[in-house]
């Protein structure tokens, strides 16, 4: 039975899986201490969730992540701040991806950072079974995240653009 494509309510109820927890928010001068002149203004709203990339929008804490996935087999995630403004892919270390498919075991896919310094990048065999799922990890501020998705979610948003 395949599962149908999430509607645009789901994909925001998925955006917020790594929670909105502004108790534990993360200064933006301890992103990068040297530079206060992007800390975010007190009581400056909270960044969309609109992708950038043509993937799904997912937090933590007010990091923000970006994780693109292709039916072909190649990954990419990006990095921003709770303004949505981007960061270097070294705000994170250890990015890796598990894709699980129904019937088999997962498919470890340890991801690189590109040549740009922008976005971790990697590679896996193709999806087409819409039962799939990513689970996707890595380490921020010594604190290891993770969270899992429905692989075509990162699609679904896109093609319900499409659609409008």
């Amino acid at each position: 039975m395949k599962r149908p494509l999430l509607s645009p309510l789901l994909l925001s109820l998925i955006a917020f899986i790594g929670g909105c927890d502004h108790e534990k928010a993360i200064p933006r001068t301890a992103i990068n201490p040297t530079d206060a002149s992007d800390a975010p203004i007190a009581g400056m709203a909270h960044g969309n969730h609109n992708p950038k990339y043509g993937g799904v929008v997912l937090m933590n804490g007010d990091l923000h992540f970006e994780v693109v996935a292709k039916e072909d087999g190649h990954y990419a995630v990006y990095f921003s701040d709770a303004a949505r403004r981007e960061l270097p892919a070294s705000v994170v270390s250890g990015v890796h991806l598990a894709v699980k498919r129904p019937g088999f075991r997962a498919e470890g896919v340890d991801l690189n950072v590109d040549p740009s310094g922008e976005s971790w990048v990697g590679a896996s065999g193709s999806v087409d079974d819409h039962n799939t799922d990513l689970r996707i990890m890595f380490t921020y501020q010594g604190q290891q995240v993770a969270t899992e998705i429905p692989f075509f979610a990162a699609q679904a948003q896109k093609a319900a653009m499409q659609t409008q």
